[in-house]
């Protein structure tokens, strides 16, 4: 019953919240494991304050177990730190240290408090200045600021009743510092809800960002490739190579253009079914993928025809590219049902002044001369630049 109310209440946070208490338990591990190595100064600027006012075995005493504890806190920070800080694996941790520095903190007045009003003053002073300075520190996750502050307040009324024959007023600087102490532990509150809030929002905005990336990619993807093979459709295939073109006349870098027609397709929709003639596309697709460079462009054009950019390839690289691609075809017919298949492939190889129209018309010729002569072959043709 309270794990389905529990349930109940985490599902009716707002989005990202628990994300948001957890990378602020997260970031209080950051700030505080840099926080606890400034710790000794406060131990230099209580002993310049209480220097030969109090007896000298006390501060030693007090920094002493104060340092040993400081050794181990950081240590455990450190610790936490690098195994990835979460709540469920650590707060049981951090929490027992918070324990001790309050308690550690709230000694003060143990130690040092009845030997003069001067000294007095200045413990006083400085125990609440230790608190509002490490107070920021828990900004991003104020339950253990309760911890310290709770640990503390028990401390501090422990040592006002231990140290009552020292000092006048024990019950009113008893009462003084557990209100000081509890207004701090309700001021953190209202601030951190502000800063949880700042948290989650980023994390939301995170995760928009990244799903409108992701979005954006896919309908990017979607917008230049053929569906069915995977491969570039026809408007990505005239931007790719116009873009090529632009390149091969400012630099006159050669690059070829593979037209390729499956042989008797028609024939394969008509005897099997548009199912088999999908199966067909994606089984040739493949095969010319297999034979390609990571920087070539392969594109279906429409139908049963596939283009293949060449960047960087001359005439008689383009040919040996294209016989390639006619054998992985021609060895490797469809398995079911089992149908051989055969590819008439046309190259074109860009001369500078030629329009992509005039290129791609060069292949379709080349490709119906392969046609002419019997299919499964390739060919290349000449056509002039004027």
């Amino acid at each position: 019953m309270e794990n389905e109310k529990q349930l109940l209440q985490k599902q009716a946070e707002p989005l990202f919240l628990a994300e948001a208490k957890e990378e602020g338990f997260v970031q209080f591990i950051k700030t505080i494991s840099k926080t606890f190595l400034a710790i000794p100064v406060g131990w230099l600027v209580l002993y310049v304050l209480i220097h030969k006012q109090v007896p000298q075995p006390h501060f030693i005493i007090w920094v002493s177990i104060f340092f040993a504890y400081w050794l181990y806190a950081v240590y455990m920070f450190n610790k936490i730190h690098k195994e990835g800080a979460a709540t469920s694996r650590h707060l049981l941790h951090v929490n027992i240290i918070l324990i001790l520095e309050g308690v550690l903190w709230g000694t003060v007045f143990l130690a040092f408090m009845g030997y003069s009003l001067k000294t007095d003053t200045w413990v006083a002073i400085f125990f609440a200045g230790i608190i509002s300075v490490i107070l920021p520190t828990y900004i991003t996750y104020p339950k253990s600021f309760h911890v310290v502050i709770l640990s503390a307040i028990i401390s501090a009324i422990a040592s006002f009743i231990l140290i009552q024959d020292r000092i006048e007023n024990v019950t009113e600087a008893a009462f003084t510092v557990t209100m000081y102490l509890t207004a701090l532990g309700f001021l953190i509150k209202p601030i951190s809800i502000r800063v949880i809030e700042g948290i989650r929002l980023e994390l939301e905005n995170k995760s928009l960002t990244r799903q409108l990336r992701e979005s954006l990619a896919k309908m990017s993807h979607q917008a230049n490739t053929d569906a069915l093979t995977g491969h570039l459709n026809r408007h990505a295939l005239s931007k790719a190579l116009g873009d090529l073109v632009v390149k091969g006349e400012r630099r006159r870098t050669p690059f070829s253009l593979l037209m390729m027609d499956i042989d008797f397709f028609k024939a394969i929709n008509d005897t099997y079914g548009h199912d088999v003639g999908d199966k067909a596309l994606q089984h040739v697709a493949q095969c010319i993928s297999g034979q390609l460079r990571s920087f070539d462009l392969c594109a279906r054009f429409g139908g049963e025809e596939f283009i293949v950019l060449l960047p960087s390839t001359n005439a008689s690289e383009a040919m040996d590219v294209a016989e390639r691609i006619r054998k992985a075809v021609e060895s490797s017919p469809l398995a079911d049902p089992h149908h051989p298949l055969t590819i008439s492939i046309g190259v074109a190889t860009y001369k500078s002044g030629m329009s992509t129209e005039a290129l791609l018309k060069t292949a379709d010729n080349a490709v119906y001369e392969a046609k002419e002569n019997g299919r499964n072959q390739v060919r290349q043709f000449q056509m002039a630049v004027p």
